[in-house]
């Protein structure tokens, strides 16, 4: 039994001569000299008592021991050589960059991004907030977070109209579906003096909340369902600002449904009044950062989210 183990660049030596019949090249290609080759093999075979090359006076042969020995070992190198990727892997540090819309940042995804952030503490996460279409998608490791419809994609014919464009170049992008663009009015429990409207008629006595980026919502919204919509009174530019104006009392806005934190008992969602526009909420990524460490990892973890985003969502139209 052999009381001590040789080292791995001992092995990465023999293992190199034996598959290139040559000290020489085994030295060229583990970048030291034919002589510390040498000196490896000698080690190796005063350790293991037996000799494991024939030296010819041009080249070398495998001796019976030495096929034994090379065929045994080169599993346990491969098995050195995977391991010791995966904890280089792991231990890089990746950048993500996440492009994504205002609201959807901080009313849906922050609120669960420490999940993330604690189970991946290899990466690091960069935001940008826009409701502009998404770009620099071939940057490493940048992925967009948008709302609309995909090329082709008619959309719902009677749902309100979504004119928002997420991307300008769809050459090597794939969008991955996320979450339904339904919405919904919302406003403060105590606007209602704990009356809450339960037709169209009832909420149009109070002021609508509009917001720029979705002008066209409440006309279609309405439209849908047979009225006609007064003049906007209120319009605020982002879909944020529309949801605190509603929790302050100042209206009704109507907003996607995945914006409305369950959580947040000072609003109440008319939700037998919820309507899909005719867009959807994706996952956009250019081909060449498909298999990217960071995406892959985000993309699962987001996918599992939205899952659970959508459940929740039909049990509350279902309630």
């Amino acid at each position: 039994m052999v009381e001590r183990l040789p080292s791995t660049s001992t092995l990465r030596g023999f293992e190199a001569a034996a598959r290139l019949k040559s000290f020489t090249a085994a030295a060229n290609e583990l970048h030291l000299t034919q002589g510390a080759i040498s000196r490896q093999i000698r080690e190796l075979e005063d350790m293991l008592g037996t000799e494991l090359f024939l030296r010819g006076t041009r080249q070398i042969e495998l001796t019976p021991a030495g096929v034994q020995y090379v065929t045994a070992i080169r599993p346990a190198l491969r098995s050195l050589a995977v391991a010791g990727e995966r904890v280089k892997t792991a231990s890089e540090r990746h950048i993500l960059k996440i492009s994504i819309l205002p609201t959807l940042a901080s009313m849906w995804l922050m609120p669960r991004l420490t999940e993330f952030s604690s189970q991946h503490k290899n990466i690091e996460l960069r935001f940008k907030t826009s409701t502009e279409p998404a770009r620099e998608l071939r940057t490493e490791g940048a992925v967009a977070l948008r709302v609309g419809r995909l090329p082709g994609h008619i959309g719902q014919s009677d749902g309100p109209r979504l004119t928002l464009r997420m991307i300008e170049n769809w050459d090597g992008i794939s969008a991955d579906f996320l979450l339904r663009d339904r919405l919904v009015p919302i406003a403060s429990r105590w606007l209602f003096d704990g009356r809450i409207p339960q037709n169209i008629e009832d909420i149009l006595r109070y002021p609508l909340i509009h917001t720029g980026t979705r002008m066209t919502a409440w006309e279609d919204w309405l439209g849908v369902q047979g009225m006609i919509m007064p003049r906007p009174e209120l319009v605020f530019s982002h879909m944020f600002m529309s949801i605190s104006a509603a929790k302050d009392g100042l209206g009704i806005a109507l907003v996607p449904d995945v914006l409305v934190d369950p959580r947040d008992r000072d609003l109440v969602a008319l939700s037998s009044r919820r309507i899909d526009s005719d867009g959807n909420y994706y996952l956009l990524m250019h081909e060449s950062n498909a298999s990217h460490p960071a995406v892959l990892e985000f993309k699962a973890w987001l996918m599992a989210y939205a899952r659970q985003t959508l459940t929740r969502l039909d049990d509350a139209v279902a309630a």
